[in-house]
């Protein structure tokens, strides 16, 4: 039924509980496990973009890879399956919907919280937001302890 599930990491204190989810699934299907991480464009968060040259914007990007690529051997400790890791950068709602579309996903499988409330307000929700976009269903996974509250 699946052939490639996408499970796209923020490395919040609840990837581990969504990584575990997709797995599962994957290895019940026999499909091919894609995770994904998206490092925000570092531009956006800087107003004096003069002070960031394009040297030292490779240099902070590349220190943020290698502790990337940790995070990722973090949450895959115990998954006894290959998984395809892919880091990009950009908006990150937009770069999981490209990934979706480019690598033939037929499910993603991602969490319902990640960021901070400040954050959601400001740029909203990824989840939300791929919801709405995707091009495959989308199975997403309140981590423990976080209940519905009515607004």
């Amino acid at each position: 039924m699946f052939k490639n599930v996408l499970c796209p990491v923020d490395f919040s204190e609840f990837a581990g509980d969504i990584v575990t989810y997709a797995y599962d699934i994957a290895k019940k299907y026999g499909a091919q496990l894609h995770m994904l991480h998206v490092i925000p464009n570092l531009t956006y968060f800087t107003p004096y973009e003069s002070f960031l040259t394009p040297e030292n914007l490779v240099a902070i990007e590349k220190s943020i890879q290698g502790e990337v690529d940790k995070d990722f051997k973090k949450l895959l400790k115990n998954v006894d399956i290959d998984v395809k890791k892919v880091v990009k950068t950009g908006v990150a709602f937009v770069e999981i919907i490209d990934y979706v579309k480019s690598e033939s996903i037929d499910l993603i499988v991602m969490g319902t919280h990640g960021r901070s409330a400040i954050e959601h307000i400001l740029i909203g929700s990824v989840a939300e937001k791929v919801v709405r976009k995707s091009p495959c269903p989308v199975m997403t996974i309140r981590p423990k302890g976080k209940g519905f509250k009515m607004p």
